[in-house]
């Protein structure tokens, strides 16, 4: 395969979920259990059971406004983004593999996550300096990371999708739906929980040059 374009996952691939899950089940779960004068752990069942039913196939399961407003909440979206920026995560081994791939190939990031947690991580990390774009499916799409998203970016970047590879953690979002439409996919397992895909990215680098 002659690969020009590398597309990365941004949560579960290069940052790890301790930022995202501080601010959905921890900060989500104290404000509505402040609003509700409920236990925590109580609010915290409520607000999981909520995301759960909501599913994440909708453009609002990753709307931190959304839940805001649905849950009427105190404070404001931006305050409790920056309240648990400190707990943003990068994987050991992200910063020299992008390093190793610079210059060899066009990277972009690949995100269903909203350009408002994206944008704190980015510069939590420092890594925008190795992308040619950085994308939020959920928030410039409009769409979550469907094989139409995995169109648009191809068309986006003017390059056919044979020659685009995306990695990233998530079975549907990060695999099938890219092959869906001819894009090469890896799915990366950093838990070690599943059978199937790469453990980390150094893995990676063996593929390409395999």
């Amino acid at each position: 395969m002659e690969i020009k374009v590398i597309s990365f996952d941004l949560d579960g691939t290069l940052v790890d979920h301790s930022f995202a899950d501080a601010v959905w089940h921890e900060g989500m779960a104290e404000l509505y259990a402040q609003k509700q004068a409920i236990p925590l752990h109580e609010a915290r069942e409520r607000i999981i059971r909520s995301y759960s039913e909501m599913g994440d196939e909708a453009l609002q399961w990753y709307d931190l406004g959304y839940w805001f407003l649905r849950f009427q909440l105190p404070g404001s979206p931006h305050e409790l983004l920056q309240r648990y920026r400190d707990r943003v995560r990068m994987f050991g081994d992200v910063r020299d593999v992008l390093e190793r791939l610079r210059g060899r190939y066009r990277l972009v990031l690949f995100s269903n996550a909203c350009r408002d947690f994206m944008q704190v991580e980015l510069e939590e990390t420092g890594l925008d300096q190795y992308f040619e774009r950085t994308i939020s499916s959920v928030s410039d799409f409009k769409r979550v990371k469907d094989p139409q998203a995995y169109l648009k970016l191809s068309g986006l970047l003017k390059i056919p999708p044979r020659e685009i590879l995306h990695i990233g953690d998530h079975k549907k979002f990060d695999f099938s739906n890219p092959s869906t439409v001819g894009i090469n996919s890896i799915l990366i397992n950093r838990d070690g929980k599943r059978p199937e895909g790469i453990k980390d990215l150094k893995k990676l680098l063996e593929v390409l040059e395999g």
